[in-house]
């Protein structure tokens, strides 16, 4: 009679390296940081908070970060990145044919999370206040914001470079008053608005044709 083979035993993980294991815990340092962040605001926030949101020691935050200022720009870059590696998979979707529109929606009511604009603004009037060395760090990532802006307006619309660099300041900068107006009447200035407000000022159409050089 035959009988059936043992199974297989499962395989043994492999053993995480040093390096996976400190990219494991930036990053969920970096999760709590958003959290705490977020509900108690910059000022609010402890990094005995983050470590204990993350299931480390106080010892683990300045394993990886100077301090608080660091640790919030490590937030606010993960945001810049991730929102490059969305917009990246969003024209490969839309090449492909495939119907992003449920996507970008879900992303850009992301990018006007109430608590989130609440958090950017709060640490931008303490840089502005108390911190101007913060205030030039908190401008080169405006200035990374500003280049990936760039660069998707230079691959989707037509002009020279010159010019399209200055629309993507002005997409910036509106999306930053735009999240304040929203913040302050979420019923009038909803996400529909302000996608008809970009649409309005910064659709394809409205974009194309010659401007004079300023």
């Amino acid at each position: 009679m035959r009988t059936s083979p043992e199974p297989e035993p499962p395989a043994t993980p492999r053993p995480k390296t040093r390096a996976e294991r400190q990219a494991e815990t930036r990053d969920k340092l970096l999760d709590a940081a958003l959290q705490v962040f977020t509900e108690f605001g910059f000022h609010g926030a402890s990094l005995e908070a983050i470590a204990g949101q993350a299931g480390y020691t106080k010892g683990a935050v300045y394993a990886n970060f100077a301090g608080k200022e660091e640790l919030f720009l490590a937030v606010i870059d993960r945001r810049i990145d991730r929102n490059l590696q969305a917009q990246a998979d969003f024209a490969a979707a839309a090449a492909r044919g495939d119907d992003v529109s449920a996507d970008m929606a879900s992303f850009f009511e992301q990018q006007f999370d109430r608590n989130w604009a609440i958090l950017a603004f709060e640490t931008l009037l303490y840089a502005a206040r108390e911190r101007p060395e913060l205030m030039e760090a908190i401008a080169e990532r405006y200035r990374q914001i500003d280049a990936i802006g760039l660069q998707f307006l230079e691959k989707n619309v037509p002009g020279p470079s010159d010019r399209l660099k200055y629309v993507a300041i002005g997409q910036s900068a509106l999306g930053e008053g735009l999240m304040l107006r929203h913040l302050v009447e979420p019923e009038r200035v909803t996400h529909e608005v302000i996608d008809k407000v970009y649409d309005a000022i910064f659709a394809p159409d409205r974009l194309d044709g010659d401007a004079s050089e300023t």
